[in-house]
Protein backbone atom coordinates (compact mmCIF):
# COMPACT_ATOMS: atom_id res chain seq x y z
CA UNK A 1 0.00 0.00 0.00
CA UNK A 2 2.90 2.37 0.66
CA UNK A 3 4.06 1.81 -2.94
CA UNK A 4 0.67 2.92 -4.24
CA UNK A 5 0.78 5.96 -1.95
CA UNK A 6 4.22 6.81 -3.37
CA UNK A 7 2.84 6.66 -6.89
CA UNK A 8 0.01 9.04 -6.02
CA UNK A 9 1.58 11.33 -3.44
CA UNK A 10 5.34 11.05 -3.82
CA UNK A 11 8.04 10.06 -1.30
CA UNK A 12 6.69 12.15 1.57
CA UNK A 13 3.27 10.46 1.51
CA UNK A 14 5.02 7.10 1.14
CA UNK A 15 7.16 7.74 4.22
CA UNK A 16 4.10 8.90 6.17
CA UNK A 17 2.14 5.75 5.27
CA UNK A 18 5.13 3.57 6.17
CA UNK A 19 5.31 5.15 9.62
CA UNK A 20 1.60 4.46 10.08
CA UNK A 21 2.14 0.87 8.97
CA UNK A 22 4.87 0.44 11.59
CA UNK A 23 2.58 1.70 14.35
CA UNK A 24 -0.35 -0.31 13.00
CA UNK A 25 1.42 -3.66 12.89
CA UNK A 26 3.25 -3.05 16.16
CA UNK A 27 -0.03 -2.36 17.94
CA UNK A 28 -1.50 -5.50 16.39
CA UNK A 29 1.34 -7.55 17.86
CA UNK A 30 0.61 -6.00 21.27
CA UNK A 31 -3.06 -6.91 20.87
CA UNK A 32 -2.02 -10.45 19.90
CA UNK A 33 -0.02 -10.83 23.11
CA UNK A 34 -2.94 -9.55 25.20
CA UNK A 35 -5.48 -11.83 23.50
CA UNK A 36 -3.37 -14.99 23.66
CA UNK A 37 -2.37 -14.29 27.26
CA UNK A 38 -5.95 -13.78 28.39
CA UNK A 39 -7.11 -16.98 26.69
CA UNK A 40 -4.25 -19.03 28.16
CA UNK A 41 -5.17 -17.72 31.62
CA UNK A 42 -8.65 -19.20 31.21
CA UNK A 43 -7.23 -22.52 30.03
CA UNK A 44 -4.85 -22.52 33.02
CA UNK A 45 -7.75 -21.87 35.39
CA UNK A 46 -9.59 -24.85 33.91
CA UNK A 47 -6.53 -27.11 34.18
CA UNK A 48 -5.91 -26.07 37.80
CA UNK A 49 -9.60 -26.11 38.77
CA UNK A 50 -9.68 -22.48 39.92
CA UNK A 51 -13.30 -21.68 40.79
CA UNK A 52 -12.85 -17.95 41.50
CA UNK A 53 -10.55 -16.21 38.99
CA UNK A 54 -10.48 -13.08 41.18
CA UNK A 55 -8.78 -15.00 43.99
CA UNK A 56 -5.92 -17.00 42.54
CA UNK A 57 -4.07 -17.33 45.83
CA UNK A 58 -1.02 -19.53 45.36
CA UNK A 59 -1.81 -20.10 41.69
CA UNK A 60 0.72 -17.48 40.59
CA UNK A 61 1.45 -19.46 37.44
CA UNK A 62 -2.06 -18.64 36.19
CA UNK A 63 -1.38 -14.90 36.32
CA UNK A 64 -1.29 -13.16 32.92
CA UNK A 65 1.94 -11.34 33.84
CA UNK A 66 3.62 -14.74 34.11
CA UNK A 67 1.86 -16.50 31.24
CA UNK A 68 2.21 -13.83 28.52
CA UNK A 69 6.05 -13.86 28.47
CA UNK A 70 6.22 -17.66 28.84
CA UNK A 71 3.75 -18.40 26.04
CA UNK A 72 5.27 -15.71 23.86
CA UNK A 73 8.84 -16.95 24.21
CA UNK A 74 7.85 -20.61 23.84
CA UNK A 75 5.43 -20.38 20.90
CA UNK A 76 5.79 -17.01 19.16
CA UNK A 77 9.43 -15.97 19.48
CA UNK A 78 10.80 -18.83 17.33
CA UNK A 79 8.31 -18.02 14.57
CA UNK A 80 9.26 -14.36 14.05
CA UNK A 81 12.58 -15.36 12.48
CA UNK A 82 10.93 -17.09 9.53
CA UNK A 83 11.93 -15.33 6.30
CA UNK A 84 9.09 -16.51 4.09
CA UNK A 85 5.61 -15.74 5.42
CA UNK A 86 4.02 -17.98 2.79
CA UNK A 87 4.82 -20.70 5.34
CA UNK A 88 1.85 -19.40 7.33
CA UNK A 89 -0.62 -19.46 4.44
CA UNK A 90 -2.44 -22.33 6.16
CA UNK A 91 -3.26 -20.00 9.05
CA UNK A 92 -5.84 -18.10 7.02
CA UNK A 93 -7.71 -21.33 6.23
CA UNK A 94 -7.64 -22.42 9.88
CA UNK A 95 -8.72 -18.93 11.01
CA UNK A 96 -11.84 -19.08 8.85
CA UNK A 97 -12.95 -22.33 10.49
CA UNK A 98 -12.01 -20.94 13.93
CA UNK A 99 -14.17 -17.84 13.42
CA UNK A 100 -17.16 -19.90 12.30
CA UNK A 101 -16.74 -22.18 15.32
CA UNK A 102 -16.48 -19.28 17.79
CA UNK A 103 -19.64 -17.66 16.41
CA UNK A 104 -21.51 -20.99 16.53
CA UNK A 105 -20.32 -21.57 20.11
CA UNK A 106 -21.49 -18.09 21.14
CA UNK A 107 -24.96 -18.75 19.72
CA UNK A 108 -25.15 -22.20 21.33
CA UNK A 109 -24.03 -20.86 24.71
CA UNK A 110 -26.69 -18.14 24.60
CA UNK A 111 -29.40 -20.80 24.69
CA UNK A 112 -27.42 -22.85 27.21
CA UNK A 113 -26.40 -20.29 29.86
CA UNK A 114 -28.79 -17.37 29.37
CA UNK A 115 -31.69 -19.06 31.22
CA UNK A 116 -29.52 -19.49 34.35
CA UNK A 117 -28.28 -15.88 34.50
CA UNK A 118 -30.25 -14.14 37.23
CA UNK A 119 -28.80 -10.63 36.79
CA UNK A 120 -30.87 -8.16 34.82
CA UNK A 121 -29.42 -7.61 31.35
CA UNK A 122 -28.92 -3.93 30.56
CA UNK A 123 -28.78 -2.93 26.91
CA UNK A 124 -26.88 0.16 25.74
CA UNK A 125 -28.61 3.36 24.71
CA UNK A 126 -28.67 4.00 20.99
CA UNK A 127 -27.16 7.39 20.19
CA UNK A 128 -24.37 9.20 18.44
CA UNK A 129 -21.83 8.74 21.26
CA UNK A 130 -21.91 4.89 21.32
CA UNK A 131 -21.61 4.89 17.53
CA UNK A 132 -18.66 7.28 17.65
CA UNK A 133 -17.01 5.23 20.40
CA UNK A 134 -17.06 2.02 18.37
CA UNK A 135 -16.38 3.56 14.95
CA UNK A 136 -12.64 2.73 15.05
CA UNK A 137 -13.41 -0.91 15.88
CA UNK A 138 -15.70 -0.96 12.84
CA UNK A 139 -12.98 0.42 10.57
CA UNK A 140 -10.51 -2.13 11.95
CA UNK A 141 -12.91 -5.02 11.33
CA UNK A 142 -13.53 -4.09 7.69
CA UNK A 143 -10.07 -2.73 6.86
CA UNK A 144 -8.46 -4.80 4.10
CA UNK A 145 -6.80 -2.19 1.90
CA UNK A 146 -3.22 -3.09 2.82
CA UNK A 147 -3.62 -6.62 1.49
CA UNK A 148 -5.93 -5.84 -1.42
CA UNK A 149 -3.22 -5.51 -4.08
CA UNK A 150 -1.38 -8.75 -3.18
CA UNK A 151 -4.72 -10.57 -3.00
CA UNK A 152 -5.69 -9.27 -6.44
CA UNK A 153 -2.54 -10.75 -7.94
CA UNK A 154 -3.22 -14.08 -6.24
CA UNK A 155 -6.46 -14.52 -8.20
CA UNK A 156 -6.60 -16.85 -11.18
CA UNK A 157 -7.93 -15.12 -14.32
CA UNK A 158 -7.90 -11.89 -12.37
CA UNK A 159 -10.04 -8.96 -13.37
CA UNK A 160 -11.55 -5.98 -11.60
CA UNK A 161 -15.05 -7.43 -11.98
CA UNK A 162 -14.05 -10.82 -10.52
CA UNK A 163 -12.15 -9.17 -7.69
CA UNK A 164 -15.16 -6.95 -6.89
CA UNK A 165 -17.30 -10.08 -6.50
CA UNK A 166 -14.72 -11.61 -4.14
CA UNK A 167 -14.65 -8.45 -2.01
CA UNK A 168 -18.45 -8.15 -1.86
CA UNK A 169 -19.01 -11.82 -0.91
CA UNK A 170 -16.22 -11.72 1.69
CA UNK A 171 -17.49 -8.46 3.20
CA UNK A 172 -21.00 -9.91 3.45
CA UNK A 173 -19.79 -12.95 5.42
CA UNK A 174 -17.60 -10.75 7.64
CA UNK A 175 -20.58 -8.49 8.38
CA UNK A 176 -22.84 -11.47 9.06
CA UNK A 177 -20.39 -13.08 11.47
CA UNK A 178 -19.70 -9.80 13.30
CA UNK A 179 -23.43 -9.14 13.61
CA UNK A 180 -24.22 -12.61 14.97
CA UNK A 181 -21.33 -12.47 17.43
CA UNK A 182 -22.28 -9.00 18.63
CA UNK A 183 -26.01 -9.63 18.90
CA UNK A 184 -25.78 -12.91 20.81
CA UNK A 185 -22.94 -11.62 22.99
CA UNK A 186 -25.01 -8.58 23.89
CA UNK A 187 -28.14 -10.64 24.56
CA UNK A 188 -26.12 -12.93 26.84
CA UNK A 189 -24.17 -10.38 28.88
CA UNK A 190 -25.69 -6.97 28.09
CA UNK A 191 -23.55 -3.87 28.54
CA UNK A 192 -21.21 -5.77 30.88
CA UNK A 193 -19.83 -7.74 27.92
CA UNK A 194 -16.04 -7.74 27.76
CA UNK A 195 -14.23 -6.38 24.65
CA UNK A 196 -12.81 -9.91 24.46
CA UNK A 197 -16.09 -11.78 24.81
CA UNK A 198 -14.44 -15.15 25.47
CA UNK A 199 -13.31 -13.81 28.86
CA UNK A 200 -16.94 -13.58 29.96
CA UNK A 201 -17.45 -17.33 29.74
CA UNK A 202 -16.59 -19.68 32.58
CA UNK A 203 -13.26 -21.47 32.35
CA UNK A 204 -15.10 -24.79 32.63
CA UNK A 205 -17.21 -24.10 29.53
CA UNK A 206 -16.01 -26.84 27.18
CA UNK A 207 -17.34 -25.16 24.03
CA UNK A 208 -15.46 -21.98 24.84
CA UNK A 209 -12.31 -23.83 25.88
CA UNK A 210 -12.09 -25.20 22.34
CA UNK A 211 -12.84 -21.70 21.03
CA UNK A 212 -9.99 -20.26 23.11
CA UNK A 213 -7.55 -22.83 21.78
CA UNK A 214 -8.67 -22.17 18.18
CA UNK A 215 -8.43 -18.40 18.61
CA UNK A 216 -5.00 -18.58 20.25
CA UNK A 217 -3.63 -20.90 17.56
CA UNK A 218 -4.85 -18.72 14.69
CA UNK A 219 -3.58 -15.51 16.32
CA UNK A 220 -0.18 -17.04 17.10
CA UNK A 221 0.08 -17.91 13.41
CA UNK A 222 -0.74 -14.31 12.46
CA UNK A 223 1.86 -12.76 14.78
CA UNK A 224 4.88 -13.56 12.54
CA UNK A 225 3.04 -12.03 9.58
CA UNK A 226 2.43 -8.80 11.51
CA UNK A 227 6.06 -8.71 12.65
CA UNK A 228 7.32 -9.42 9.11
CA UNK A 229 5.24 -6.68 7.51
CA UNK A 230 6.00 -4.19 10.28
CA UNK A 231 9.73 -4.88 10.07
CA UNK A 232 9.58 -4.48 6.28
CA UNK A 233 7.95 -1.07 6.63
CA UNK A 234 10.56 -0.07 9.21
CA UNK A 235 13.39 -1.26 6.95
CA UNK A 236 12.07 0.75 4.00
CA UNK A 237 11.63 3.84 6.17
CA UNK A 238 15.16 3.66 7.57
CA UNK A 239 16.69 3.26 4.10
CA UNK A 240 14.55 6.06 2.67
CA UNK A 241 15.43 8.46 5.50
CA UNK A 242 19.13 7.62 5.16
CA UNK A 243 19.01 8.37 1.43
CA UNK A 244 17.58 11.80 2.19
CA UNK A 245 20.67 12.53 4.26
CA UNK A 246 23.00 11.28 1.54
CA UNK A 247 23.78 7.90 3.11
CA UNK A 248 23.37 4.61 1.30
CA UNK A 249 22.35 1.76 3.61
CA UNK A 250 22.38 -1.89 2.72
CA UNK A 251 18.87 -3.26 2.41
CA UNK A 252 17.92 -6.31 4.46
CA UNK A 253 20.94 -6.04 6.74
CA UNK A 254 21.13 -9.07 9.03
CA UNK A 255 22.22 -7.01 12.04
CA UNK A 256 19.47 -4.45 11.54
CA UNK A 257 16.90 -7.23 10.98
CA UNK A 258 17.85 -9.02 14.21
CA UNK A 259 17.96 -5.80 16.24
CA UNK A 260 14.58 -4.65 14.89
CA UNK A 261 12.87 -7.96 15.64
CA UNK A 262 14.30 -8.18 19.16
CA UNK A 263 13.33 -4.61 20.12
CA UNK A 264 9.94 -5.01 18.44
CA UNK A 265 9.20 -8.30 20.17
CA UNK A 266 10.18 -7.45 23.72
CA UNK A 267 8.65 -3.97 23.58
CA UNK A 268 5.36 -5.55 22.46
CA UNK A 269 5.50 -7.96 25.41
CA UNK A 270 6.15 -5.07 27.81
CA UNK A 271 3.20 -3.05 26.53
CA UNK A 272 0.94 -6.13 26.65
CA UNK A 273 1.88 -6.67 30.30
CA UNK A 274 1.19 -3.03 31.14
CA UNK A 275 -2.17 -2.97 29.29
CA UNK A 276 -5.08 -5.03 30.59
CA UNK A 277 -7.74 -3.69 28.22
CA UNK A 278 -7.91 -5.13 24.72
CA UNK A 279 -10.62 -2.62 23.86
CA UNK A 280 -8.30 0.40 24.20
CA UNK A 281 -5.66 -1.25 22.02
CA UNK A 282 -8.19 -2.17 19.33
CA UNK A 283 -9.60 1.37 19.37
CA UNK A 284 -6.13 2.80 18.75
CA UNK A 285 -5.42 0.31 15.95
CA UNK A 286 -8.83 1.12 14.50
CA UNK A 287 -8.03 4.83 14.40
CA UNK A 288 -5.01 4.08 12.20
CA UNK A 289 -7.09 1.65 10.14
CA UNK A 290 -9.50 4.52 9.47
CA UNK A 291 -6.71 6.39 7.71
CA UNK A 292 -5.97 3.41 5.46
CA UNK A 293 -9.65 2.65 4.89
CA UNK A 294 -10.90 6.21 4.37
CA UNK A 295 -8.21 8.89 4.16
CA UNK A 296 -5.76 7.37 1.66
CA UNK A 297 -8.44 6.08 -0.78
CA UNK A 298 -10.04 9.53 -0.56
CA UNK A 299 -6.68 11.16 -1.24
CA UNK A 300 -6.21 8.98 -4.33
CA UNK A 301 -9.68 9.87 -5.59
CA UNK A 302 -8.89 13.53 -5.06
CA UNK A 303 -5.65 13.18 -7.04
CA UNK A 304 -7.51 11.43 -9.87
CA UNK A 305 -10.14 14.20 -9.87
CA UNK A 306 -7.61 16.72 -11.16
CA UNK A 307 -8.71 15.71 -14.64
CA UNK A 308 -12.05 17.38 -13.93
CA UNK A 309 -14.09 14.53 -12.41
CA UNK A 310 -16.14 16.28 -9.72
CA UNK A 311 -17.63 13.02 -8.48
CA UNK A 312 -14.15 11.79 -7.56
CA UNK A 313 -13.32 15.16 -5.99
CA UNK A 314 -16.40 15.23 -3.75
CA UNK A 315 -16.07 11.55 -2.76
CA UNK A 316 -12.37 12.05 -2.05
CA UNK A 317 -12.96 15.06 0.21
CA UNK A 318 -15.70 13.21 2.14
CA UNK A 319 -13.53 10.12 2.66
CA UNK A 320 -10.51 12.20 3.74
CA UNK A 321 -12.67 14.10 6.23
CA UNK A 322 -14.17 10.91 7.69
CA UNK A 323 -10.76 9.24 8.01
CA UNK A 324 -9.15 12.27 9.66
CA UNK A 325 -12.12 12.81 11.97
CA UNK A 326 -12.21 9.17 13.10
CA UNK A 327 -8.47 9.16 13.76
CA UNK A 328 -8.43 12.42 15.76
CA UNK A 329 -11.66 11.60 17.63
CA UNK A 330 -10.35 8.21 18.75
CA UNK A 331 -7.03 9.62 19.93
CA UNK A 332 -8.76 12.42 21.84
CA UNK A 333 -11.40 10.12 23.37
CA UNK A 334 -8.85 7.58 24.59
CA UNK A 335 -6.61 10.32 25.98
CA UNK A 336 -9.61 11.65 27.91
CA UNK A 337 -10.50 8.17 29.21
CA UNK A 338 -6.92 7.56 30.38
CA UNK A 339 -6.77 10.95 32.13
CA UNK A 340 -9.87 10.22 34.27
Amino acid sequence: SSGINAEYGGPNIQLFSQCLLIIYFFTLTCATNITVGDQVVKVCELADNITDPAVQGDHWYCDRHFLIPIVNMALIFPLIWVRNISTFSYVSIFSVFAVFYIVAATIADYYHIRPVITDEIMFPDVGIMPIMQFLPVFTLGFQCHMTSVPLYYELNNRSVKRYSVVILVTSFFVFLLYMLMGVFGLMTFGTSVNPDILLDYDAKDNLMTIARVCLSASIIGCYPIFAYLGRGAFEDSVVQIAERFGRALERNSEIRRAATLLVWHFLAIGIALATDSLGKVLAFVGSIAALFMLFFPGYMLWIDSKGGNWGYKIAGVILMFLGTFTFLWTIAFNAYELSK
